[in-house]
């Protein structure tokens, strides 16, 4: 079947692992291929092929294919062919739009008629510029411009991203569409008693917890919400859900010379599928960072059925909504406050449950891929659904 045009995309990352970059462009890609699968052609571009399992449920798709390099040199070179040589091979295979899911831009695009897109999940390095090195800075920001400049659009994650990349890299207001992330229909689906019970063994779940999920950075402010945690007479405990990292063993250090041992608990490895239980049992999700360009788990959340405290500023009240919780990022009184309010008051967490779970529909796959689509039609790229 003839179809009226032809995406590629930076698939690199849906390729690989579990990152919140990696579970962003799955997430796109399925999107656009469930909303035009009579008249779209998704092209997923890849530098070398790596077994995953939703990978590979993408690549079955119909209307979707998996491209890696074109030769055995640039077998051997993907990363270069992926900056220098993957434009001349979207060319012959009459790609008409490009949409980067990696904040990267190849080059040569422009050159050969190739319309280009190009997604920014967060601006850290210059938010957060003491926990990088000054040569990391540079750099990130020298790469990112280059593609930023040279894109015919911009997404942003979140209205707070788009002000960041006008305040901060002087880039024309009018050029970005503010386009949320949704999350994995995984966390839309109703959760029977025996898969509840089932988790709640596999992991030895504490009874009564407030869920903290992400890799262990320090922008993520968790040494703050253990330092609160010690001021909080409470039954309830923390568990943290997340890739373990150097700055591990600096909170394991915290907690335990807080005498915090018993009311803190860190998982690793957690199967995806698990995640919407853990959300389900817990008293609500805990977000105190310093910065997120948007934060997924607190869709996630709110999804589920969760209610989230969060710090204020940067995305987060942009993905939590008017009915979570925030706080200052530094105020422990206030956080402290805030955990014991819905820890202890029922009529308050359903208020959040009902409220959240409606303001989550915004970040339904469809409608994510609407936004895409007229994006996509800004820059001259019709695609009938």
């Amino acid at each position: 079947m003839r179809r009226n045009t032809t995406i590629g995309f930076d698939a690199k990352y849906a390729n690989v692992g579990n990152s919140t970059l990696s579970s962003y462009a799955r997430f796109i890609i399925e999107a656009i291929a469930e909303a035009c699968p009579r008249h779209s052609y998704l092209r997923m571009y890849i530098p070398r092929r790596n077994e995953h399992e939703e990978y590979e449920l993408l690549a079955d798709r119909p209307n979707v294919e998996s491209m890696e390099p074109d030769g055995s040199l640039w077998r051997k070179l993907p990363e270069l062919w992926r900056i220098y040589r993957i434009g001349s091979d979207m060319k012959r295979g009459d790609v008409s739009l490009y949409h980067s899911l990696t904040s990267f831009l190849p080059y040569g695009l422009e050159h050969r008629g190739i319309r280009s897109i190009v997604t920014v999940h967060n601006l850290e390095f210059l938010r957060l510029r003491g926990f990088f090195s000054p040569i990391h800075n540079l750099y990130r920001r020298l790469t990112m411009l280059s593609s930023l400049h040279r894109a015919d659009r911009i997404i942003a994650l979140s209205e707070s991203l788009k002000h960041d990349l006008i305040r901060y890299l002087h880039i024309d207001a009018d050029k970005i569409d503010v386009i949320y992330r949704g999350c994995h229909r995984r966390f839309t689906q109703p959760l029977d008693s025996q898969t509840i019970a089932k988790v709640k063994e596999r992991y030895h779940l504490p009874e009564r917890y407030m869920l903290i999920v992400g890799t262990h950075q320090p922008r993520k402010n968790i040494g703050h919400l253990i330092e609160t945690l010690s001021k909080v007479e409470s039954d309830f405990s923390l568990l943290f859900v997340g890739r373990a990292t150097t700055y591990t063993e600096h909170i394991l250090h915290r907690i335990k010379s807080l005498g915090l041992g018993d009311r803190v608990t860190m998982l690793h490895g957690v199967a995806d599928e698990d995640m919407p239980v853990l959300y389900h049992l817990a008293l609500a999700h805990v977000v105190p960072s310093l910065y997120e360009g948007f934060s997924t788990t607190i869709v996630e959340a709110i999804t589920v059925g969760t209610p989230v405290i969060a710090a204020k500023g940067s995305s987060l009240e942009e993905a939590g909504g008017p009915s979570s919780i925030y706080v200052d990022s530094e105020d422990r009184e206030a956080l402290a406050r805030a955990m014991l309010r819905v820890a202890t008051d029922s009529d308050l967490r359903e208020h959040m449950i009902e409220e959240g779970r409606a303001y989550a529909s915004r970040f339904r796959p469809e409608v994510i891929a609407y936004n895409l689509l007229n994006c996509y039609r800004r820059i001259g790229i019709e695609i009938d659904s």
